[in-house]
């Protein structure tokens, strides 16, 4: 699941708080199923949960959201929104919490028999959709804490997905 590990390192590219400590990051997979033709085609297709755990997580949610977000609309644009990307937090203290996201994935495998040689050519399909967005380029995540504040808090620096240029 090729998938899952771009997304991965993604967000440990992404998030400040998983640069200062790459370990809070835990990935697993729910709830999987492989689709495929019966027949002597060996393509198939993956379609699971993706569980995110980010623990001991102390920083402002969005500093997860907007990235997740935008990597979401450049790798996999046809998530029903409601049913796409759910979570949970785990209360540690009134600093931390031990964040859980769950995404609905795709991936695709093609795999091709070549009989003249014996081998089997396997390629993980993960299209990259362009999102009509400024090109390429690093964005500051600002935001206002409280209602009256007159100035923005910076929260993040990352770098929006490959693929996400207008």
């Amino acid at each position: 699941m090729k998938k899952l590990t771009v997304l991965r390192q993604y967000l440990l590219d992404a998030i400040p708080h998983l640069q200062r400590d790459p370990g809070n990051l835990l990935t697993f997979v729910e709830d999987g199923t492989i689709e495929f033709a019966p027949g002597p085609n060996l393509s198939h297709g993956y379609t699971f949960t993706a569980q995110i755990v980010l623990t001991d997580f102390a920083d402002d949610i969005d500093t997860v959201m907007i990235p997740l977000l935008d990597w979401l609309a450049v790798y996999q644009p046809d998530l029903t929104p409601a049913e796409a990307l759910k979570f949970e937090a785990e209360i540690l203290n009134n600093e931390a919490v031990d964040l859980a996201l769950r995404i609905q994935l795709t991936e695709r495998v093609v795999a091709k028999k070549d009989c003249d040689t014996g081998h089997i050519n396997i390629s993980h399909r993960m299209p990259r959709f362009d999102v009509d967005t400024c090109g390429p380029r690093r964005w500051q995540l600002l935001s206002k804490s409280h209602k009256g504040d007159s100035e923005y808090q910076h929260l993040s620096d990352y770098t929006e997905p490959e693929g996400a240029n207008g």
